[in-house]
């Protein structure tokens, strides 16, 4: 019982099928909505390519719904109104945002239900082969179900991180902060230099080298212990000009300097090394509407 069919060939389904395939298991079917991933996908692991779900749950074992978020919930109605489902079947997805509860419904027909989350990027399915190894898989679900999960994320090389159902979303926002809110700094980061002239491209490059540093310092030390720069140390009038800057060549970043700021001087509190008379002009400076 190990056929594996994958509903939805976008990148991180794609992904999943093709590192489970080279791990030896066996991906009978696979299908795509309207595009043609699915059709490359099944191409590429020489699977059955299937116009719809309910095919590859008929040829399954073991369904993985990688399909956008919003779809899931219908693909779980689609396969429960079909009838196709069987006892001993599992079924995952590998949504962040939610738990193994949205594909309940599908117990009825003797189905385990889990998820598998992969705690990592995506930008192609290239990349995501590359940097996929190592990686964090948030799972949850039934027994069975986390059986199975266990066995896939070692074939997948990575480590396994059992989230509750309920704090789901907190997980997800989590991924999101780390990601997505990363890349959103960045591009404003790339923003501020662009003002003298260095292109994104060659800002990402200079900055590399600190930000690897920084990485490697919070997995060091912690966060707190990692933190430098003029907040941890004080220096009231190196954030008023960073700002008076800020304000006069590219006003509308101020106000994400000023909350992440706010952030700052609140974990550099916990260090306690700033006097109040230090705490009290850099919370005004944050404050300054």
């Amino acid at each position: 019982m190990n056929k594996v069919g994958i509903i939805g060939a976008g990148k991180v389904g794609s992904v999943l099928a093709i590192v489970l395939q080279q791990a030896g298991l066996e991906i009978c079917a696979v299908s795509g909505g309207r595009s043609e991933s699915a059709k490359i996908l099944a191409d590429r692991i020489g699977g059955l390519f299937c116009r719809d779900a309910v095919r590859v749950a008929r040829e399954a074992d073991i369904l993985l719904i990688a399909t956008p978020d919003r779809e899931i919930k219908k693909v779980v109605d689609i396969l429960i109104t079909s009838g196709t489902m069987r006892t001993g079947q599992i079924v995952f997805h590998v949504c962040g945002s939610q738990s193994a509860e949205i594909l309940a419904g599908l117990r009825s027909f003797g189905v385990a239900v889990g998820s598998i989350h992969p705690l990592q990027s995506f930008s192609s399915i290239e990349a995501g082969l590359q940097h996929l190894g190592g990686s964090y898989f948030a799972i949850d679900g039934d027994e069975q179900a986390l059986s199975k999960a266990k066995e896939f994320v070692k074939k997948l090389s990575g480590i396994c991180l059992y989230v509750p159902p309920a704090e789901r979303a907190l997980y997800h926002a989590a991924a999101c902060m780390a990601s997505n809110y990363l890349t959103a700094l960045l591009h404003s980061t790339a923003a501020l230099m662009k003002t003298f002239g260095v292109d994104e491209t060659q800002a990402i490059k200079a900055l590399h080298p600190i930000l690897q540093g920084t990485l490697t310092n919070i997995e060091t030390y912690g966060t707190l212990q990692a933190l430098t720069g003029p907040i941890v140390r004080g220096d009231v009038v190196t954030i008023r000009h960073h700002l008076q800057k800020i304000e006069e060549q590219i006003p509308s970043q101020a106000q994400l300097y000023r909350e992440l700021g706010k952030y700052t001087l609140a974990m550099a509190k916990q260090r306690h090394t700033l006097s109040a008379e230090q705490i009290a002009s850099l919370d005004q400076c944050f404050s300054h509407l």
